[in-house]
């Protein structure tokens, strides 16, 4: 099972999660997240990383100005909130789906992307909200699927036993957003490998 940190904002807090395991580095470039980085924090954030793979999220760009933003950061995937106009060309292509019930999941039948990103629904946000949805709504074959939505060194044992291709944790190790804290992703990582 692979792991993802998301909302990352910073070349250190990038460096942290990597040396602890991860094997995905989340970025933000939705302008509403408090999680949201620049270009040039992006091209930084993707210098300092050695093996871990970048990941920028998408809420409001077009496709032509996510591969551009791609191109310029060097993202290994890009993770869309929103069924694109058409599907973003040279990187790995993640649809995000905000469960609210069954029929939320619907879009996993009708689309076709690289992976799936299963998210807590939310009125105001798109994601990194601490909340979580019924998991008992996932199919039983999740190896197409980063699970998100509300995952934390309390949880994530029993996220691991849905075994998804990865989990996606974000405001479960931070102490604020857009900080992560060392001391919560270290009791994540030993939990989400024990």
């Amino acid at each position: 099972m692979k792991i993802k940190i998301c909302g990352i904002t910073s070349a250190g807090d990038a460096r942290m999660v990597e040396s602890l395991g991860a094997d995905y580095v989340g970025i933000i470039f939705a302008k509403a997240s408090p999680r949201c980085v620049d270009i040039p924090t992006a091209v930084e954030i993707a210098a300092s990383l050695a093996s871990a793979r970048l990941v920028g999220v998408f809420v409001e760009h077009s496709v032509a100005e996510i591969e551009k933003i791609a191109a310029q950061v060097g993202l290994y995937a890009v993770q869309l909130y929103r069924q694109p106009e058409r599907r973003p060309e040279g990187v790995v292509y993640i649809l995000a789906i905000r469960v609210r019930d069954r029929s939320s999941l619907k879009a996993m039948e009708s689309s076709a992307p690289d992976y799936f990103l299963t998210d807590a629904h939310h009125e105001q946000a798109m994601g990194g909200t601490g909340q979580t949805f019924e998991w008992s709504l996932l199919p039983r074959q999740l190896d197409k699927v980063f699970l998100s939505g509300g995952i934390d060194a309390g949880n994530v044992r029993g996220a691991r036993r849905l075994n998804p291709y990865a989990i996606d944790v974000c405001s479960g190790v931070e102490s604020r957003p857009g900080i992560k804290d060392q001391g919560k992703l270290e009791q994540f990582f030993e939990e989400a490998r024990a």
